[in-house]
């Protein structure tokens, strides 16, 4: 019996150094980061990655060049169903653009599938239908009634350049479950008192713990109007249900010229960081524990110059594959 108990003391004593080896590898595995898709200033619309550990400090992937050749837009993905990530392109060449879908499963290999323009179409209430008929298409992914929601920005004109055109800017949306069919395209808002006239642009949506949050840049001009010092700010709105109830937006969470933002918790999932391109054209970093949260502390951000993009969180697996994929070479 002693023989037994002392041979089998014995392999205990082999197995757990191999114990001890496993699990600062499986921490590792789990840590990921985090992805910030992006243009630049001289490559306006065109699609390019950095990567980070922390959200704070960022390394430029692919020595700076483009990921994706054909995509062509504002960069905001999102992960549905079955794990497929997917954002919304606009083509090059026919005027007016025509939407397109990319879709992939590891963030590298992008699949195109054309959109029809015409579920985009808002003329009949009263909106501009031409080049500038429909703004930066975003998408979201909600897993409680699993259908997906883009959202856009249009005005009265089209007239992009035109001060004017900018503060009619209202953002709509378009529901679906398969890509194949689509709801009617309407309007997402319905602020009321002084943010009845509120123009917006640059529309994403999160949901946490059952309450979705419409982070929005407050697109009226701060200098034009004595009642919206929020003008050119960021903002945020709540609403218990996707697509109707909204508040009106809170408190401006920036200074004014401000627009762009994206949003993901901290690594530690304590803090929410938000990131916005403060003019003329640069990232800037705040932090805060809720999303709704009236005080935002600006954070030192490091990072390469990177203009409208998309921060996404990643796994383990995911970061290493991105980095694998586009490696810096020079």
């Amino acid at each position: 019996m002693k023989k037994l108990f002392s041979t089998l003391a014995a392999l205990l004593l082999l197995t757990l150094p191999l114990v001890a080896k496993q699990q600062p590898r499986n921490h590792r595995q789990t840590k990921g980061g985090y992805l910030f898709a992006h243009m630049t200033n001289d490559n306006y619309a065109r699609l390019f990655y950095s990567l980070s550990r922390d959200g704070i400090h960022w390394e430029q992937l692919n020595d700076g060049k483009i990921v994706a050749p054909n995509y062509f837009g504002h960069p905001t993905i999102s992960r549905g169903k079955g794990g497929i990530y997917y954002m919304i392109s606009l083509t090059t060449g026919s005027i007016p653009r025509q939407p397109v879908l990319f879709y992939s499963k590891d963030l590298v290999e992008w699949k195109e599938r054309p959109l029809k323009l015409e579920h985009f179409d808002v003329s009949d209430q009263g909106y501009a239908n031409d080049v500038y008929c429909y703004g930066a298409p975003k998408i979201f992914y909600d897993k409680k009634s699993r259908q997906y929601i883009i959202t856009w920005h249009v005005g009265l004109t089209g007239k992009d350049g035109n001060e004017s055109e900018w503060m009619t800017k209202r953002t709509f949306y378009i529901l679906t479950k398969d890509f194949n069919t689509f709801t009617k395209p309407r309007k997402l808002f319905d602020f009321t008192g002084s943010d009845s006239d509120m123009a917006t642009i640059d529309v994403i949506i999160k949901e946490h713990k059952g309450t979705y949050y419409a982070i929005i840049k407050d697109e009226r001009w701060p200098n034009k109007f004595t009642h919206c010092p929020t003008g050119k700010t960021i903002r945020v709105a709540t609403s218990k249900s996707l697509t109707e109830g909204w508040s009106n937006p809170g408190v401006a969470i920036t200074p004014s010229w401000h627009e762009a933002p994206t949003v993901v918790p901290s690594p530690d999932g304590k803090e929410w960081y938000l990131y916005t391109e403060r003019y003329p054209h640069r990232y800037v970093m705040y932090k805060a524990p809720a999303l709704d949260s009236p005080h935002w502390q600006e954070v030192t951000l490091s990072a390469p110059h990177m203009r409208h993009g998309w921060v996404q969180p990643l796994s383990e697996r995911e970061y290493r594959h991105l980095k694998k994929s586009f490696p810096n070479k020079k």
